[in-house]
């Protein structure tokens, strides 16, 4: 589910992840590539034929996922992925390519501070996340979403420690890195209708985690309420930063 309804709508974020680490290519030194929290590997083979000459090692704490993964990097020997916690990376890596994962982990500071760490001298990462509560949006469904969630948690539908994003730069910093930039990136997401965004975030996108910890009455408890502001057959569209 995640390979056929997010990826492409998440493509807007990959393609500018991949312009950037393309830009930076003349400047990196040599060795391979991590793509940490790499999911179902779509990504592996862009960032391949990006980096030519370049091996591309993607990890995922999920077994599943690197199944799928693994169908990719079949019959590209520059490609390859292994389950591996992206809080404790191995080797040491030319460049480091993440969309969408950081905001998933326990320790985001840690995390970015092994992800450079695992660098070589003069290595780039690329790091796209999600910010936290009305970074991602002021009003749309996903802003809709979060509301219900504080309504009915409180202080528990906090994802992460609260200013993560602060600490980021001094965690890279620590580590021996370098913020290059860092910017916000808004593309359009559209869905044909509340009904499937809610089906499709809450059974295999980013709040499937919420049925795995509260489980689905919970859930499906808040369904109402999350359809009740949109009509039921038109085209739900949202701006996502």
């Amino acid at each position: 589910g995640y390979d056929e309804i997010f990826v492409p709508r998440f493509k807007p974020w990959t393609d500018n992840a991949l312009a950037l680490l393309g830009s930076t290519e003349f400047k990196l030194p040599a060795g391979d590539v991590l793509v940490p929290t790499c999911g179902p590997g779509h990504e592996l083979p862009l960032v391949a034929e990006l980096l030519k000459n370049r091996n591309v090692r993607g990890t995922d704490l999920a077994p599943g996922m690197i199944d799928v993964a693994q169908k990719r990097c079949e019959g590209n020997p520059r490609l390859s992925c292994a389950v591996e916690d992206a809080m404790a990376p191995s080797g040491e890596y030319a460049a480091l390519f993440s969309v969408f994962g950081l905001q998933q982990l326990p320790d985001h500071a840690q995390a970015i501070q092994a992800w450079t760490r695992c660098l070589k001298i003069g290595g780039v990462a690329v790091v796209i996340y999600w910010p936290m509560g009305t970074g991602v949006e002021k009003r749309g469904p996903w802003a809709h979403w979060g509301r219900l969630l504080r309504a009915a948690l409180g202080d528990g539908a906090r994802r992460g420690v609260q200013g993560w994003e602060d600490a980021l730069p001094a965690a890279i910093g620590s580590a021996g890195g370098e913020v290059l930039f860092a910017h916000p990136l808004k593309y359009r997401i559209t869905w044909p209708n509340a009904s499937e965004m809610f089906d499709a975030m809450t059974e295999c996108g980013p709040w499937h985690a919420l049925r795995l910890k509260k489980g689905d009455d919970f859930v499906d408890g808040l369904r109402d309420d999350f359809l009740a502001p949109y009509a039921v057959d038109a085209p739900l569209v949202h701006d996502p930063t």
